[in-house]
């Protein structure tokens, strides 16, 4: 098994060295994207949404549409300097977007009819030559990480992975009533606890590539025989523990600044 240290964060936890060259390049295309400033999306053949939009609405999300995000893309702060080169919707106009990544089902519980979004298999994580590039690591205390979600997901990323690396969809940027600014959550690693790592497959129009750490309940032992593994259970063991947003800044933390 491999230690994931504070030392593997400040490398980017160097994980082209044990994938295929293959994945390696196309990993390398995020940060030279993240380079380029991002042009703002325009909010022009918007959905049509039924009721309409209210003000309220128009003023908080983009095209008054919480799947899109928020109208204007934070630019200030930590997540502020995670934003570099995201362009919400890539190529497409908002219309465009939600026809790709959106899809309707029917809950077979209530009959109901919902949508949801379309994400990537395998856990997200990226794939090549069929196999599923993740391993089993150690994370060890006093390593940073965070999330854009909800404390119940399963999902974190070492901090300062820029978004564009993690293929979230936009509404992951919404500010929820009770919730954190910008969704965003950070975490310092009390004590080391086992987890799944390897680099985002692509998806909502972006290139993915960045790490991301995978809950396993089978690798935690007070989650055993759980089918499913949250932030917040790791919070209440003493695994890690809830920090402000600002220590997750890891260029200031661990001298990562370019």
């Amino acid at each position: 098994m491999r230690p994931y240290t504070r030392l593997s964060l400040a490398l980017g936890t160097a994980f082209a060295l044990f994938v295929p060259a293959a994945l390696a390049e196309a990993a390398a295309v995020a940060p030279a994207e993240a380079e380029r400033p991002a042009a703002a999306a325009v909010a022009t053949d918007c959905p049509v949404l039924d009721p309409p939009p209210s003000q309220e609405d128009l003023d908080r999300y983009f095209c008054g549409d919480p799947r899109l995000g928020p109208a204007e893309l934070p630019d200030d702060g930590v997540v502020g300097d995670l934003m570099r080169g995201y362009q919400r919707l890539g190529r497409l106009s908002p219309t465009e977007f939600l026809d790709r990544h959106r899809e309707a089902y029917t809950d077979p519980r209530t009959g109901e009819d919902k949508e949801s979004w379309i994400y990537p298999g395998r856990k997200g994580f990226a794939v090549v030559g069929g196999e599923v590039q993740s391993y089993e690591v150690e994370v060890a205390a006093g390593v940073m990480l965070d999330r854009f979600g909800s404390p119940w997901g399963s999902f974190l990323a070492p901090a300062g992975t820029p978004y564009t690396q993690r293929s979230l969809p936009p509404d992951s940027l919404n500010t929820w009533p009770g919730g954190p600014v910008h969704n965003y959550r950070c975490y310092e690693v009390l004590d080391a606890f086992n987890a799944e790592i390897g680099p985002i497959a692509p998806a909502f129009e972006q290139p993915g590539g960045g790490d991301q750490l995978y809950l396993d309940p089978a690798l935690v032992p007070e989650a055993e025989g759980q089918g499913h593994l949250g932030v917040d259970s790791l919070v209440k063991w003493g695994y890690v523990e809830d920090r402000p947003a600002e220590d997750c800044a890891v260029a200031e933390r661990f001298g990562l600044a370019a």
